[in-house]
């Protein structure tokens, strides 16, 4: 067979996965929203705007992790967070009050405390990217806003890298949050329960892409702080300043 014949041949062999690459492709990209009446841009903003918290808060957390390999763990999370100066101090301890993380993020994340498996630098800014997602609001006017998926209101936000944040209602009174990369490829996924009061949902869940991880949390406290609150949520809940004994690394380090 000649180099024509063959690669005639080669083509209509490779035909059908090069058609379902493009079809995947195609898929994976964010689908325009459908348009509402501007009459309904009040209603659908405050839809978008309502899993993210509105002022200053210290939250309590129970919370269970799965990761690929089939690993659980449960923790303590407390939360101090500022959606004003998208800053916020996390801590994560066992029910007995051992610290297991404790970062702060402001213009820079700084760990003060990480114990194994909890101390790779990936961990802490997985975990910041989390909370931001989760918590904070994406920040000014929505690029777009409409119905999506099954005529759900939805707004999407363009972030500063190029990805985008998609704030989704769901029929239940809950949200569908969801990062998309600069190449539209899905990151991550927040899924919230009805919140009581704004960014007050007492169940979230949150998906990782790759490595494929879970994270839910269940609300137990929410109180409303003013600027002049104690910043260690750990000491907001024990009463005392974090401490234990074992293998403290990456006490007080900054994380790129």
């Amino acid at each position: 067979m000649n180099a024509t014949l063959y690669g005639k041949a080669m083509f209509r062999s490779l035909a059908p996965l090069l058609l379902l690459l493009l079809t995947v492709t195609a898929c994976t990209g964010l689908k325009p929203l459908i348009s509402l009446d501007p009459a309904r841009k009040t209603d659908v903003l405050e839809k978008c705007r309502r899993p993210f918290l509105p002022e200053k808060y210290r939250l309590v957390h129970a919370l269970e992790t799965e990761t690929p390999d089939g690993g659980r763990g449960t923790a303590i999370g407390v939360l101090v967070a500022d959606p004003r100066t998208r800053g916020f101090r996390t801590v994560m301890m066992t029910i007995e009050g051992f610290v297991l993380f404790d970062a702060e993020a402001g213009e820079t994340l700084i760990v003060h405390r990480a114990v194994s498996p909890f101390d790779k630098p990936a961990f802490a800014e997985g975990l910041a990217g989390d909370l931001r997602l989760a918590f904070f609001p994406p920040g000014g006017e929505p690029t777009s806003w409409g119905a999506g998926e099954g005529g759900a209101p939805a707004c999407r936000y363009e972030r500063a890298d190029g990805g985008f944040v998609e704030v989704m209602a769901r029929e239940d009174g809950g949200t569908l949050i969801r990062l998309y990369g600069a190449g539209h490829a899905l990151l991550k996924t927040v899924t919230t329960s009805l919140p009581e009061k704004p960014g007050l949902a007492q169940a979230l869940e949150i998906r990782g892409g790759w490595p494929p991880y879970l994270l839910r949390l269940r609300l137990l406290e929410s109180d409303a702080l003013d600027d002049h609150s104690d910043p260690n949520p750990a000491g907001a809940l024990l009463g005392v300043e974090p401490s234990g004994s074992g293998n403290e690394n990456g006490k007080g380090k900054k994380v790129p």
